[in-house]
């Protein structure tokens, strides 16, 4: 590797002081460091400044924060086909990997080319208003479509590959990847899916009916909605990984599939997916295992 991308949580101090010890621990190691323009700064090093392009399409991304920073740079990153690998400083961590404290010996094991990486299906969701499309977004974890500030349901038609399946009358439509069944979606009462899995989660938010349940499709089709129109139209989001997206109005047609690149999230030794639902949800507390 000739060049790392450092990406930090500014907003976190103990992120900001690991990425300056690593700038200097790589750059004693002779690999080119960079780090987005306004976090060198912040850190007193702009000579390390670059654009965050450039950042997330170098040799190997190494993102300081919590399961939300890693969302943010794996849009950035995945396109470019950039392994990245998370350093937690959130909550729950499920995609990012390593402990603050083991971050040098775990960049000492990416030097040395042991690890292992896993590719995560991102999904596509594009917007059309009257048959043009307005909008292409991506997300790792979720694409969400819901209601506004006021406190009403919506109708949302739904198709898969065309095929109308049904209308919900909810809050909301969850369309998540196996990555992000153990988000929102799970919050919402979707199943929790093994990333390995190739299938797309669709999840209704709030239905307002007892024989809604989510729905797990193949992760080849592609899930259409169209909110409903009525004489009093509710304003509704596209949100994608909870981060970004776009205001809609009835009628929009909103399409959600996988895309046509994968995100590379890099593990130093094989983590069991079991063994995280234990630790970071908490399963089996009550049962020693014996």
């Amino acid at each position: 590797m000739k060049v790392i991308g450092l990406a930090p949580n500014p907003h976190k101090i103990e992120s900001m002081q690991l990425a300056a010890k690593l700038a200097d621990w790589l750059i004693s190691e002779r690999i080119r460091v960079i780090v987005p323009e306004d976090i060198a700064a912040s850190m007193g090093r702009t000579e390390l400044g670059a654009t965050e392009s450039a950042v997330s399409s170098a040799d190997f991304l190494l993102v300081l924060g919590g399961d939300g920073t890693m969302l943010r740079w794996g849009r950035m990153a995945a396109p470019q086909g950039t392994p990245m690998m998370g350093v937690n400083f959130g909550q729950y961590g499920f995609i990012t990997e390593i402990h603050p404290s083991e971050a040098i010996l775990a960049m000492k094991k990416v030097l040395a080319g042991e690890i292992i990486i896993s590719e995560r299906a991102v999904l596509k969701a594009t917007v059309a208003r009257d048959g043009q499309e307005i909008g292409t977004y991506y997300a790792l974890n979720d694409a969400v479509v819901s209601k506004g500030p006021f406190a009403r349901m919506l109708g949302l038609h739904t198709y898969v590959n065309g095929k109308f399946i049904v209308t919900y009358t909810a809050d909301g439509i969850i369309i998540s990847t196996p990555t992000g069944s153990t988000a929102y979606s799970l919050s919402a009462g979707g199943p929790v899916v093994h990333p390995d899995v190739s299938v797309l989660i669709i999840t209704p938010i709030c239905p307002h009916t007892l024989n809604a349940r989510a729905l797990v499709i193949p992760d080849n089709e592609t899930v259409q909605i169209i909110g409903e129109c009525g004489d009093d139209p509710v304003s509704m989001m596209l949100t994608m990984d909870g981060q970004l997206g776009e205001h809609l109005v009835c009628n929009d047609k909103i399409s959600i599939g996988k895309a046509d690149f994968k995100a590379k999230l890099v593990q130093i030794e094989p983590q069991s997916f079991y063994n995280k639902l234990q630790k970071r949800l908490r399963w089996g507390e009550r049962f020693n295992g014996q």
